[in-house]
């Protein structure tokens, strides 16, 4: 697509017709506004004044001792409010800690223009909402919307709510309600159930949740409409029960088999059958019905990783499947995920381009002629040439915390920079944060918040990481910068394709050969470990030169986050001399590193209960919110998240360990136990003369169209470990404990 395509699709955006659709009412536009000033910078209420005006960029000035942002629409008046929160009033915000209360109005002395963004900036896609938004109730979505319109994120998918939208639609098919309660998933599952991979994971779901996500949903809606966000509404792409009875529908029901971990699929009706547009119209008028809001953007993809489209004509299914929502909601957009194979191609030449928006996830800081996509062709970038693009990043697969996302990738996202990362950034008409899990890596999303607002010029790395290190931490100190800039040309410049960051091998499933927690990661090392725990000591340094830091929530993650990838690279280099020992039956090394082994962990709880951001418990709490006041509703949620946390899947499987955590708590109560376990048991057989090689077992496994095999150690234990630990009676902690300069000063003393 070229710029001109770009500019029209652009301004076809901004002309969508909104007579058609329910909007938030007029009179609360801009009261709105100011309510999210209170609730963001209070000390600010009162002081800061929105005014709907047409200008070709917003503007901030200065009027009676106010500050006036003037912008065409509400959700560019957010935006450049947060433009000025960071840029003028010095103001950091993040999930890891912010220190918005500490702001002071700083007025503008002659009016500034706030650069311009991109159309179509989307925020999170159907993993982030599990991955995530799983422990996120209505006081955290409040926040979380806020920081969105601020950032400068106008779209993003809402799926709260879909279990009542199902319940209905099912229910009007004539489905008995055991099909309907074996159907719909649980919301720590939604994502999969959502994109066709999965049906029922997690339930019956509790009949309390169904009501408070349904509740939840409208919220969502009614928020995002007030800050002038769009809501991204779930399409109807044809999914059925895999049971449906195929005399209840005029059509070919298409078994799309199984996915994963032996995940039974949902049917797809055939778009082109019959019956399509008549369920295609009912589930949109439900849609309007339980959110309240007819939406202008739509998500669903049809044989999402692997789905099996038969013989049915794809280009008649894209044709039906966008006929029926520009029915319901006349010139709105279908959201399609470039991902793997999909969409694919001849579904594509069915879809009418103008209406339709390609979220190009990227993993890759490198361009497509790189290697890796030689031996992993089914990674290669989906062919969407043509489609108005959003360019997403994807940094982070399952929520993995480890330090990680690319810096350079992001600094260079311009049109000047050339070749494919500036041809890219050329033709995309938005950005997308679609990182699989979020609540990490401050300095990778704040720098991703400055390229969604800056389009243009490559982002000068000093400059950014001094500024970041004063607002984020309220002081400036070299030693800070310093260590951000170590860890900018280490951890956050990765060279190639990965899924996210060098995992650490204290969550792994216990072996003695381990190199990666999840079965699809990349386990080479591509820094220099002893960088990163430079950085670590000149941020001690900096903290025992000003203990204050140590009560500032934004420095106790940092550190925390920092020395657990400290521990985390001791461990990968601690695996392979317990492997030396045992094959050398050497009993005393064994013991001694065994022992140490333990300790990493020990180290890493204690380190991570400094900070509130690394507390199962916090999460839990969030979690069970979502089932009201009900008792078994609030532990169903609590249950199914531990369970998504640690083995996904029942059973070991090879979905095992892909959402782990780096949680005090699971530190101590569920990695410790199962390396303590295993290594106990190896220490045994030496000193008993009993040791031989542990018994493994083979899997194949296919994802995304690629088979590959991964091999586990069995060990029955382990496995009684990890099955009960989704209700396990652990101590959970809900305030952070532990001082993190000490706990630093012993973890780096050695």
């Amino acid at each position: 697509m070229n710029t001109a395509q770009a500019t029209g699709l652009l301004l076809a955006a901004l002309a969508f017709p909104p007579a058609l659709y329910a909007q938030a009412p007029r009179d609360g536009e801009l009261a709105a506004l100011s309510a999210a000033v209170e609730r963001v910078t209070p000390q600010f209420a009162g002081r800061v004044e929105f005014r709907l005006a047409e200008l070709p960029a917003p503007r901030l000035s200065a009027e009676c001792g106010k500050l006036v942002v003037s912008a065409a629409t509400r959700s560019e008046c957010m935006r450049a409010y947060g433009y000025y929160l960071r840029e003028l009033a010095g103001v950091h915000l993040s999930w890891n800690g912010d220190n918005a209360e500490h702001a002071r109005l700083v007025l503008p002395e002659k009016p500034v223009e706030v650069p311009r963004t991109r159309a179509f900036n989307l925020a999170f896609n159907y993993c982030t909402l599990c991955y995530s938004g799983t422990h996120w109730d209505r006081e955290r979505w409040a926040q979380e919307l806020d920081r969105l319109a601020l950032a400068g994120y106008k779209y993003m998918p809402v799926f709260s709510g879909l279990e009542a939208v199902w319940q209905e639609f099912l229910t009007g098919l004539g489905c008995p309600q055991e099909q309907v309660q074996a159907f719909i998933a649980n919301p720590a599952y939604s994502a999969w159930w959502l994109m066709g991979n999965l049906e029922g994971e997690g339930g019956p779901v509790h009949p309390d949740i169904i009501r408070q996500e349904a509740e939840l949903g409208r919220f969502i809606v009614q928020r995002m409409l007030e800050l002038g966000m769009e809501p991204v509404l779930q399409g109807y792409v044809g999914f059925l029960p895999h049971d449906m009875d195929p005399a209840a529908v005029d059509g070919q029901l298409l078994p799309q088999g199984e996915w994963v971990a032996g995940y039974r699929r949902p049917a797809v009706l055939d778009p082109s059958s019959p019956d399509f547009p008549k369920l295609a119209a009912r589930w949109y008028e439900l849609l309007e019905k339980h959110y309240g809001y007819r939406a202008k953007a739509f998500g669903g993809d049809l044989f999402h990783e692997g789905g099996k489209p038969g013989k049915a004509d794809l280009e008649a299914c894209g044709r039906a499947v966008q006929k029926a929502m520009q029915k319901a909601s006349p010139g709105s957009y279908w959201m399609l995920q470039a991902w793997a194979q999909n969409p694919l191609k001849k579904l594509l030449a069915g879809l009418d381009k103008d209406h339709t928006l390609i979220l190009l996830l990227d993993k890759d800081p490198t361009p497509e002629h790189d290697p890796y996509y030689r031996t992993h062709k089914s990674l290669k970038r989906p062919q969407v040439d043509g489609f108005p693009l959003i360019w997403c990043e994807l940094s982070n697969f399952g929520g993995k915390q480890g330090l990680y996302g690319s810096l350079p990738l992001l600094e260079n996202f311009c049109p000047e920079s050339g070749g494919h990362i500036g041809k890219m950034a050329e033709d995309c008409v938005g950005i997308g944060l679609l990182s699989e899990g979020v609540e990490t890596n401050p300095l990778y999303y704040a720098l991703l918040t400055r390229r969604v607002n800056q389009i243009r010029n490559r982002i000068d790395r000093p400059a950014f990481l001094g500024r970041y290190a004063a607002q984020r931490y309220g002081v400036e100190d070299s030693r800070l910068v310093q260590a951000l800039s170590l860890l900018a040309s280490s951890v956050y410049a990765p060279t190639g394709m990965r899924e996210g960051s060098l995992e650490n091998l204290l969550c792994a499933r216990p072996s003695l050969t381990a190199e990666s927690v999840t079965t699809w990661s990349d386990s080479r090392q591509y820094y220099n470990p002893a960088t990163v725990e430079r950085a670590a000591q000149l941020m001690l340094q900096a903290g025992r030169a000003r203990p204050a830091l140590a009560e500032s929530p934004t420095f106790r993650y940092d550190l925390a986050s920092v020395l657990q990838q400290v521990l985390g690279d001791r461990a990968r280099a601690l695996l392979p001399c317990l492997e030396q020992d045992y094959r050398q039956r050497d009993t005393e090394s064994f013991s001694r590193h065994a022992a140490g082994f333990k300790q990493l962990l020990e180290q890493s709880a204690d380190a991570l209960a400094t900070t509130e951001h690394y507390l199962l418990g916090c999460y839990e709490q969030g979690a069970a919110n979502k089932g009201g006041t009900n008792p078994e509703a609030r532990a169903e949620m609590r249950r199914t998240l531990r369970r998504m946390l640690s083995t996904w899947a029942k059973g070991n499987t090879s979905l095992n360990d892909y959402a782990h955590r780096h949680f005090s708590e699971m530190m101590r109560c569920y990695y410790l136990p199962r390396w303590s376990v295993f290594l106990d048991k190896r220490l045994q057989e030496l000193r008993t003369g009993t040791a031989q090689d542990v018994e493994t077992e083979l899997e194949s496994v296919s994802n995304n169209g690629e088979d590959i095999s991964r091999t586990i150690e069995t060990d029955p234990d382990i496995d009684r470990i990890q099955d009960a630990f989704p209700t396990a009676e652990i101590p959970l902690l809900t305030a952070p404990q532990g001082n993190i300069l000490d706990i630093a000063g012993r973890i780096l003393g050695k």
